[in-house]
C-alpha cells in the first residue's frame, strides 16, 4: 500500500463531525509511518482558544478562512495523514486542493448513529441542537462524495478500535489498488 499512496503523497480524511476522522487518521498515520495532523487542533493552537470559542467570538466565516489557510500549508507536506474539519468541503478551493495534492477519503457514517456517540459541547455547530448533525449531513453529503477519491461507509463501531481500523485499512488498501 505504501508505494501506491506515495504517488499522491497526502491522505485527507473528511466526514461529518464525530464520524471517527481523528481516531482513524491517527492510527493510519502511525501504521503507515506518516505524519499526523489534526486541523482543528492546529487551528486551536494557532488561535490559542477552542474552536467553539472561535465560532462564538469571531464567527464561522473567520474559522473557515483559518481552516483554508491551514489546509494550504498542510497540503504541501509529504507522507502525511490530515484529519480535516467536518466543513472543509464547503469551499470549492479546499476541494480542489485536496483533489490535486492527495487522496481524499470520506468516512461516511449515518448521522443518526453518530448522534448517540457525539459530545455536542465540543462541536460548535451542534452545541444548540444535536439534531443539526442530520441537517449538516443532508447539506454536505454531495460535497463529501464529490470530494472523495474513496468512500468508506461503516455504520458499526467494533468493540475495540483496532478492529474498526483493520476494516478501514483493508477497505482503503483495496480501493487504492483497484483504482491504480
Amino acid at each position: 500500500m505504501n508505494n501506491k499512496i506515495e504517488k499522491k503523497k497526502t491522505l485527507f480524511i473528511i466526514g461529518l463531525p464525530g464520524c471517527g476522522k481523528t481516531t482513524l487518521s491517527k492510527i493510519l498515520a502511525k501504521y503507515l509511518n506518516y505524519n499526523f495532523y489534526d486541523m482543528d487542533l492546529i487551528i486551536e493552537e494557532k488561535e490559542k482558544i477552542k474552536i467553539s470559542k472561535i465560532f462564538e467570538m469571531s464567527g464561522e466565516k473567520y474559522f473557515r478562512e483559518k481552516e483554508s489557510e491551514i489546509l494550504e500549508e498542510l497540503s504541501e507536506l509529504k507522507n502525511s495523514v490530515i484529519s480535516t474539519g467536518g466543513g472543509i468541503i464547503l469551499s470549492q478551493k479546499n476541494r480542489e486542493i485536496m483533489k490535486k495534492k492527495g487522496i481524499t477519503i470520506f468516512i461516511n457514517r449515518n448521522p443518526e448513529i453518530l448522534l448517540n456517540n457525539i459530545d455536542a459541547s465540543e462541536r460548535p455547530l451542534l452545541t444548540k441542537d444535536k439534531n443539526k448533525l442530520i441537517e449538516l449531513s443532508k447539506e454536505r453529503e454531495h460535497l463529501y462524495r464529490e470530494s472523495a477519491d474513496i468512500i468508506f461507509t461503516h455504520n458499526t463501531w467494533e468493540e475495540n478500535i483496532e478492529e474498526t481500523f483493520n476494516i478501514f485499512y483493508d477497505y482503503i488498501k483495496n480501493a487504492i489498488s483497484l483504482s491504480n
